[in-house]
């Protein structure tokens, strides 16, 4: 299953998911997708508007592949779990956003985190490339340990200095 992620923008990503209709009925793969504020009719893909993040989660841990948004939630999720993860920023220029989000896919592209997508018309090219990479570790953040050594380091000196 390919889980699909259009985040809650509350602009359309039409782009996105008439290119995975058209490459889920030429593979025959079943595609599930939280589509947000996109509303176009589509034939071959299960939609749904908004879903509890529990859920979501529920579909990426499922999914052989996840296709994403740019945007941070939903990048982040990825991330966190390790999947496989092909990352389409929305563009300003198309109205499907404010704020340009390829900056974060090029950063997140160029450390092997995801494979970016800029032109929906290489999704499958992308979804295979995916689906053959090695796994990636899931993200885990460095504030606990970061918090962790400087009350360990903040410790150290009231010892020294009691």
């Amino acid at each position: 299953m390919i889980f699909v992620m259009l985040g809650t923008n509350p602009y359309p990503f039409s782009r996105l998911l008439l290119a995975v209709d058209g490459w889920a009925q030429q593979s025959g793969e079943r595609v599930i997708a939280q589509v947000g504020h996109t509303s176009v009719d589509v034939d071959h893909v299960e939609c749904h508007d908004f879903v509890a993040h529990d859920r979501i989660m529920g579909w990426i841990r499922e999914a052989e592949v996840v296709v994403s948004q740019g945007g941070f939630g939903s990048l982040r999720d990825c991330l966190r779990s390790g999947k496989p993860t092909v990352a389409v920023p929305r563009l300003r220029e198309l109205g499907e956003c404010q704020d340009e989000q390829s900056e974060i896919v090029r950063a997140l592209e160029a450390e092997g985190r995801v494979v970016a997508l800029y032109d929906v018309a290489e999704l499958a090219g992308a979804i295979e490339e995916a689906r053959h990479r090695p796994a990636v570790e899931p993200y885990q953040s460095r504030i606990p340990s970061i918090v962790e050594s400087a009350v360990s380091e903040s410790l150290k000196q009231k010892r020294r200095g009691a």
